[in-house]
């Protein structure tokens, strides 16, 4: 990775130019051991540009990054669409790039489509970190990847095996077609399937463009179409909510299983009703945090391509590729979902 260092103060011509050459030293280096918390004494402008600002795994991840931007002397900014929609991210981006902000952080409606304009944004100088749902990889300097794809599926659908048995029809509800981190999601599900419950057949694949009502609409769609469904997999914010409330208007607790991805909060009636299997994640507000100390770091150029990073209280992580992975899957479950509030 290629690393930029911002002259602080200059004094006088020589020591411009010390600067200058150190920086060009030390602006190949992809790999090594970097250690930081990210902290530094330039303040920088960091924008965080979710999928749509109202949906709660976004809002966690905003209170994360509020919590440590003081500390880690950023200038925060939380902005996006109102809706799913990748064009509403690019005019955002346009935006901020006008705004000349330091770093963009973002999880991608669609990896393509967002690549131009965070290209004309890598071209002017700010730094660019996808969290949660990546873009293409020369669209940005690194990616926060949330969790391992394998556990993630695996954690999916054992979650619904319980009330679906190895063999059984099962469903999807996700959020759009091109969700970037829904088809990884759903790709380990499919290959988990495979190699571990054959019997296990998916008969239909539905939306909810990650909008509560849509995906209520859409759960009890699969359920009054296909009344053979068993489980029902809803790797979304939205559509997890909205298969576990289909399961409730149908009556249907404790003969459908429903596993996804949602905020505890959002998910805690549903599950302690029997009406949401499990909900598997990660802590949403950590990971905002997270995601802040590596803008930092980044914007000060101590992540390299390859290598080992510390990052703050988090601890060492290990970059490959320029992707670094925040944590293992946390399953939400009847026993332990009071012990989350968020």
């Amino acid at each position: 990775m290629v690393s930029r260092v911002r002259t602080l103060f200059v004094i006088g011509a020589a020591t411009s130019l010390l600067t200058g050459l150190l920086a060009g030293c030390s602006s190949g280096s992809t790999s090594g051991a970097p250690s930081a918390s990210g902290n530094s004494s330039a303040t920088i402008k960091v924008a965080m540009v979710p999928k749509l600002v109202g949906l709660a795994v976004f809002k966690a991840n905003e209170a994360g990054a509020q919590n440590v931007a003081k500390e880690l002397n950023i200038d925060f900014n939380y902005t996006g669409p109102v809706q799913a929609s990748a064009q509403g991210q690019v005019d955002t981006f346009n935006a901020l790039i006008n705004q000349k902000v330091d770093v963009i952080t973002t999880t991608a409606n669609n990896e393509t489509v967002l690549a131009p304009a965070l290209e004309k944004a890598m071209a002017q100088g700010i730094k660019v970190v996808a969290y949660d749902s990546d873009v293409l990889p020369q669209a940005r300097d690194v990616f926060v990847q949330n969790t391992p794809y394998p556990a993630m599926g695996k954690a999916l659908v054992d979650a619904i095996i319980p009330i679906t048995g190895p063999k059984a029809d099962i469903a999807i509800l996700s959020s759009t077609p091109d969700g970037t981190i829904q088809i990884a999601w759903l790709k380990a599900v499919h290959d988990y399937i495979a190699s571990k419950y054959p019997g296990l057949k998916i008969v239909t694949t539905q939306y909810g463009q990650s909008d509560p009502a849509q995906s209520l609409t859409a759960g009890l769609n699969i359920l009054r179409s296909y009344p053979n469904v068993k489980g029902i997999i809803a790797p979304d914010g939205a559509a997890i909510v909205g298969a576990g409330n289909a399961v409730k208007q149908l009556g249907l607790s404790g003969k459908v299983g429903v596993s996804g991805t949602g905020t505890p909060n959002d998910t805690k009636a549903l599950i302690k009703a029997g009406n949401i299997s499990a909900d598997v994640l990660w802590n949403e507000v950590k990971e905002g945090e997270f995601v802040m100390r590596i803008a930092r770091m980044v914007h000060d150029g101590k992540v390299p391509a390859n290598g080992s990073i510390t990052v703050g209280p988090f601890g060492t992580r290990t970059v490959t590729n320029k992707v670094v992975v925040f944590s293992d899957p946390l399953t939400f479950t009847a026993a332990n979902v009071d012990q989350y509030n968020w």
